[in-house]
């Protein structure tokens, strides 16, 4: 059994592929997770389940079944990289395509918004009409015999 010293360099580098590749889906999520408050234990969730499950296909792909420590190394210091190469360089053009996202999602439910704020208008109108329905017909009906009485 021969050690193949250009088969685990092969490998230590895609591992290391791998971890820019996690850490960047990491930054990709980061703007959500600051405007979103709400949705960040969820989307914390869903990037460990996908760098477990890509973690698990990287080993049994190809490392053959075995997640070896230097596949591991390399990952983490893939993310290394990302973090401290890339991460700040990428950062505001994530958060301009987060604000450009927020701004077409509003936009697309500013139609929603105003039929929202319609019905509130129609059901105040409805609500107050039913509640004074019968107010109104006793002084309209009161005002009306007194109006009689008074002309004869």
């Amino acid at each position: 059994m021969r050690i193949q010293v250009s088969a685990q360099l092969l490998l230590f580098g895609q591992s290391i592929l791998l971890g820019l590749g996690l850490a960047l889906l990491y930054d990709l999520l980061r703007p959500l997770r600051r405007r979103g408050r709400r949705l960040t234990a969820l989307l914390d969730g869903a990037f460990c389940l996908a760098a477990g499950l890509a973690l698990l296909l990287f080993a049994l792909r190809r490392g053959a079944g075995e997640l070896r420590l230097y596949c591991l190394l390399g990952a983490i210091g893939g993310a290394a990289l990302q973090f401290t190469c890339f991460s700040p360089l990428l950062a505001p053009v994530w958060d301009f395509w987060a604000q450009t996202a927020e701004a077409a999602v509003g936009l697309a439910l500013l139609p929603v918004r105003l039929l929202g704020r319609g019905l509130k208008k129609v059901e105040k109108f409805r609500e107050n009409l039913f509640y004074f329905w019968r107010k109104w017909f006793t002084i309209r009906k009161i005002g009306a015999a007194a109006h009689r009485r008074r002309r004869k």
